[in-house]
């Protein structure tokens, strides 16, 4: 991927901290996760889960899922 989607989202994160993405599209705080998968994956039959992370130092990233409406 060489050139940045329009919907990444830039994110400050602080080390020793757990973080949760949104991979499914749904969440109202994109791009943490709200759970908002769980009632999903019931009504779809989908199996949408978070993406957890962990920061060793703080850090400063941009990230995107191809899932997340632009707005």
């Amino acid at each position: 991927m060489t050139e940045k989607p329009i919907a990444i989202k830039p994110v400050s994160l602080q080390a020793n901290t757990k973080y949760s993405f949104c991979t499914c599209g749904q969440s109202k705080t994109l791009p943490f996760c709200d759970e908002s998968h769980k009632q999903l994956n019931e009504e779809k039959g989908t199996c949408y889960k978070s993406l957890k992370i962990w920061p060793k130092k703080d850090v400063e990233i941009e990230v995107y899922s191809g899932n997340w409406e632009q707005k």
